[in-house]
């Protein structure tokens, strides 16, 4: 089959055209309005200022941004642990939708320093959170679950936060290996929050 120029012009054209409408018709790819069905958690996504607030919508704080904490051991003394040992220095995340993740200061990457949680509101400033981490020995064999729960308790303003904790670490076959507990200090990160010891 012959192609002629004048073809050639019209089929590039054509080609144009289509390419012209799909770009167009790609656009609506960044609309966040709220889908017909959805399951009850979905939660559509917002960058507008109220996406953006850490309080109720009675006007009371949450737990809702970025908290520095640190779990100091309290009672374990029969692990050897004393009391007042920094357990763990963390930075974590509560989401509005219930989640929460974070990040170990005091443990090694390789050993598993990230882990995650949900959390729920149970009264007045207070936050009950079910969390679990993935452990494992300083020869990169995995170790198991480590199931760490917090009770925490906001001030009034909501840039402060204290609480108790428990970690308990199982092996992969379900066994207890450790039952650890203590208190949570906690303070807000904001936007002006500077630099921070990890410990």
């Amino acid at each position: 089959m012959k192609v002629t120029a004048k073809t050639f012009l019209i089929a590039l054209a054509g080609l144009g055209s289509i390419l012209l409408f799909g770009l167009t018709a790609s656009a609506e790819c960044g609309y966040y309005g709220k889908p017909a069905l959805h399951p009850n958690s979905y939660q559509p996504q917002s960058f507008a200022p109220q996406f953006l607030t850490i309080g109720d919508p009675d006007g009371t704080p949450t737990m809702v941004g970025v908290w520095k904490e640190r779990w100091i051991s309290q009672g374990n003394q029969a692990l050897g642990i004393p009391n007042g040992a920094d357990v763990d220095a963390v930075y974590s995340v509560w989401h509005s939708d219930g989640t929460e993740v974070n990040i170990s200061g005091l443990r090694a990457p390789r050993t598993g320093d990230v882990c995650m949680g949900v959390w729920e509101k149970i009264g007045p400033l207070t936050y009950k959170l079910n969390h679990f981490g993935i452990s494992y020995n300083p020869d990169d064999t995995l170790l198991g679950l480590a199931h760490i729960q917090q009770t925490l308790v906001l001030d009034s303003e909501g840039n402060a936060v204290t609480g108790t904790f428990t970690i308990d670490q199982y092996d992969e076959s379900g066994d207890l290996l450790a039952h650890i507990k203590g208190i949570v200090q906690g303070t807000r990160v904001t936007i002006n929050t500077g630099w921070q010891r990890v410990e």
